[in-house]
């Protein structure tokens, strides 16, 4: 009987038909005999006993080919379906439909198979673009407290010096207050129009090697005047013309530094250095050192530090550090040191 299921339901069913009408007839003459052998030749007397036995034969037979029609070709499949279609509901697509069948039902589980892998699918990619969103959430978040912090503490400074009549910093405030806001405003900019961590752009312009460090002498000085800890940035390299994306190298470090202000029990060393197109920024710090789980898996998004307290931040400042980075063509490098944590991040540029 395995032929029926290598075949249409259409056919199947006339093949049935017609069996079931053959059987039938032959089941009625068989009755039929039976009748005149037990009777005798005369059926007078039984012939409404025939009828009724001809009756019942004509129905048994279509009803027993029916209930194999019934269980060779449609019971699997429906009853397939019928569960795939509860658990889709139920947003369940970790199943699949195994039915082979060469017939219009097989035709239709092998349909639905095909649809429910189309939706795991698309569930998986939704799933992934909410990941994504996740990340960038988190990055925008997290990159936008320094700028926030930098144009904080520069409004204090310079409130403090109008209340004192002093003013000799005022223009370096105003300065860094207005360089930092144009900084938030390109980042939104540059956030609100990207997928993918990975799409921000790098843009390089023309800076000399001393009004960077200058630049990030005093935004970190601010950064960790804001924690009461001291943050040292050491630089004696000459100056020199480079082609640089400012925004990256300053949101790497500031990030950098944030991130050891955390765990530093009083003071961070930043050293910068350049050699051969390359600038080389390590950040040192005082505190417990980087813990085994960020040593081994480096800067994975979202992985956080075993040391670090629950609820304090979505791990992604190192991953941001390290995609921005391979931005700008270097790498950024975890280790600890006898009095702590070291990360060092390098960029290469074009003079």
């Amino acid at each position: 009987m395995e032929w029926l299921k290598k075949i249409s339901l259409r056919k199947t069913l006339y093949i049935i038909i017609v069996v079931s009408i053959a059987l039938g007839n032959g089941l009625n003459q068989l009755v039929l005999q039976l009748l005149r052998v037990l009777t005798g030749a005369c059926m007078c007397g039984g012939s409404l006993t025939a009828i009724l036995l001809s009756i019942g034969t004509s129905f048994v037979m279509p009803i027993i080919m029916v209930t194999v029609f019934y269980n060779m070709k449609v019971k699997t499949p429906l009853s397939q379906l019928s569960i795939g279609a509860k658990r889709i509901k139920e947003r369940d697509l970790d199943f699949s439909i195994d039915f082979s069948s060469k017939d219009e039902l097989g035709q239709l589980c092998e349909s639905f198979e095909s649809m429910r892998v189309e939706l795991l699918k698309s569930n998986k990619e939704l799933w992934q673009q909410m990941e994504e969103r996740k990340r960038l959430n988190a990055a925008f978040a997290h990159d936008l407290r320094n700028p926030v912090t930098v144009i904080k503490g520069s409004t204090e400074i310079l409130l403090k010096g109008l209340e004192q009549g002093h003013l000799e910093n005022a223009y370096e405030s105003v300065s860094l207050i207005t360089q930092y806001s144009s900084r938030i405003e390109i980042y939104i900019n540059a956030m609100t129009s990207i997928q993918k961590l990975e799409e921000l752009a790098f843009a390089p312009t023309t800076i000399d090697w001393f009004s960077l460090t200058e630049e990030l002498k005093n935004s970190l000085s601010i950064i960790g005047s804001s924690t009461g800890k001291k943050v040292e940035l050491i630089s004696s390299d000459k100056n020199t013309q480079m082609s640089v994306d400012r925004y990256i190298i300053q949101n790497v470090t500031e990030n950098l530094v944030d991130n050891a202000l955390r765990y530093s029990k009083d003071s961070i060393t930043v050293d910068m250095s350049r050699n051969n197109n390359k600038i080389t920024i390590s950040v040192l710090d005082d505190g417990p050192g980087f813990s085994h789980t960020i040593l081994k898996k480096g800067a994975a998004p979202f992985l956080r530090d075993t040391k670090e307290p629950q609820g304090q931040n979505f791990g992604i400042g190192l991953y941001i550090c390290h995609l921005l980075c391979k931005k700008h063509g270097g790498n950024l490098t975890l280790e600890n040191h006898q009095d702590g944590a070291k990360a060092t991040a390098n960029f290469i540029y074009q003079v």
